[in-house]
């Protein structure tokens, strides 16, 4: 089956193939806990919400829509389940929409300053230019620059609208240029002040 497209594999699915769920599982389940796991910090409630997901689509897969990417159609149905699941298990805590969600990646950046040339200060004050992201600006930007995703497809993952999504990448950006802006400065001061 692995020369057969995402549509092909979905429509094997739909019409209850079940060597098309474990292939799409075994190709995806890796990929959607590195996901989850990056964008939500209750691991357990993400494995579960992977497990619900596939046994959710297993028996209603006869009601399924077609896709052309399996991925992302996994990917957007497990941020809503995990949301779902959150709400949930904690009443006390509010999370009414997507925007709430707390997303706190491992920034590739900052694991290559944590194990490379700057030193512990310069590094803190970079992971800061970070935290000045709301946790959905942060979120985009991991699928944007981390995972290589499309617009249309982050858009479709994190449920708001193409122009939004642009708009909230643009404003990320300006504000990270400027705190690394300010974060150069200090570096250079620093330098010269040697």
């Amino acid at each position: 089956m692995q020369l057969y497209t995402d549509e092909d594999i979905w429509d094997k699915l739909r019409s209850g193939d079940k060597s098309a769920l474990r292939l799409i599982y075994d190709r995806e389940s890796s990929y959607l806990y590195n996901y989850g796991r990056k964008v939500f910090q209750d691991t357990q409630i993400v494995e579960d919400a992977i497990h619900d997901l596939f046994v959710d689509i297993w028996e209603r897969r006869e009601r399924l829509g077609p896709t052309d990417s399996i991925r992302r159609y996994l990917a957007a149905s497990l941020r809503r389940r995990v949301v779902h699941d959150l709400k949930k298990k904690s009443k006390s805590q509010s999370v009414e929409s997507f925007d709430q969600v707390p997303f706190e990646p491992e920034l590739a950046i900052e694991s290559m300053i944590i194990q490379g040339e700057m030193d512990r200060e310069t590094s803190l004050k970079l992971k800061k230019a970070f935290e000045t992201l709301s946790d959905r600006q942060r979120e985009i930007l991991f699928l944007k620059f981390y995972q290589g995703l499309e617009y249309e497809h982050i858009a479709e993952i994190v449920g708001i609208q193409y122009q939004s999504l642009r708009n909230t990448i643009s404003a990320s950006i300006k504000k990270l240029r400027a705190a690394m802006t300010i974060l150069l400065t200090l570096i250079i001061f620093h330098i010269l002040s040697q």
